[in-house]
């Protein structure tokens, strides 16, 4: 039922090594990319979240927030959090091994580390919009309450974020017209960002901002560490054994050599 999404997920996978060993700064700058549109739907859900009423505010943010997906997978670029999906089953279906995989998901974290920053600091340069004018109380409490949230809690929010980020990126990856990928990127980044969930790359660019300007002694570089580190490690859960793993175990568990002795089989079971 699934075997031919898979299969198409694992050569994206393979790819992403192929381009890193081939062009390791081009790939590089698409990761850069991917950081940096994922920057754009921080600050529009700021932007226009920052005097909703808070009956409404979480429906507003999880609204406008999914663009920053849209733009990354209808324009093309390196999102840390699809190759938690990407790479698992490239690795499962014996396209990569697991250097292969581990390359891909260090070098992608680092370039859209880059871009985040990079937008920030333009965006610091450009006075820093709503962000840090009339919505900076509320941009840095948001901040504030990222830093300081413990370890688990951290964990199991970067795994339920990347479970839903992973199934628009599945979802859309198993139709070929453009309207309906839309409708099926906005829910799950929707749903992801409306609960609260912990979305690494997002929070790269909400972390560089804050740090850039005049912020509240509560906001340190010690505090965007301990989020980045444990809901990173949530996010590739999520992404990996969640999404990766249980549907590789619904088609079975098995590689192509083994799909097509099992259909051999079975045709040959139906015929006599």
């Amino acid at each position: 039922m699934y075997a031919d999404n898979i299969d198409e997920f694992a050569k994206i996978g393979a790819r992403k090594v192929s381009t890193i060993l081939r062009s390791p700064l081009g790939f590089l700058i698409g990761a850069g990319m991917a950081g940096a549109y994922i920057g754009f739907g921080d600050i529009l859900m700021f932007s226009v979240g920052s005097h909703v009423d808070p009956a409404y505010v979480h429906l507003i943010m999880g609204g406008v927030f999914a663009c920053g997906m849209t733009i990354v997978i209808c324009a093309g670029s390196e999102l840390f959090t699809g190759t938690a999906m990407y790479m698992p089953f490239a690795l499962l279906r014996g396209e990569t091994g697991i250097g292969g995989m581990v390359l891909v998901w260090v070098v992608c974290w680092i370039g859209n580390l880059i871009g985040t920053v990079v937008l920030a600091a333009i965006l610091h340069a450009a006075g820093g919009g709503v962000l840090l004018t009339d919505g900076s109380a509320v941009f840095f409490k948001v901040v504030e309450a990222k830093m300081s949230t413990p370890g688990l809690p951290l964990l199991a929010k970067g795994l339920l974020c990347n479970w839903l980020v992973c199934l628009a990126v599945w979802m859309a990856g198993r139709t070929n017209n453009d309207a309906a990928k839309l409708g099926l990127i906005f829910w799950p980044i929707f749903a992801f960002v409306a609960c609260g969930f912990e979305h690494c790359v997002a929070n790269m660019f909400v972390f560089a901002l804050a740090l850039m300007a005049e912020h509240p002694a509560e906001i340190t570089l010690a505090g965007a560490i301990h989020n980045e580190v444990f809901v990173t490690l949530g996010n590739l859960i999520g992404g990996a054994i969640f999404m990766s793993l249980g549907y590789w175990l619904q088609e079975g568990g098995i590689g192509h050599s083994s799909t097509a002795r099992m259909r051999a089989f079975a045709g040959n079971v139906l015929r006599h």
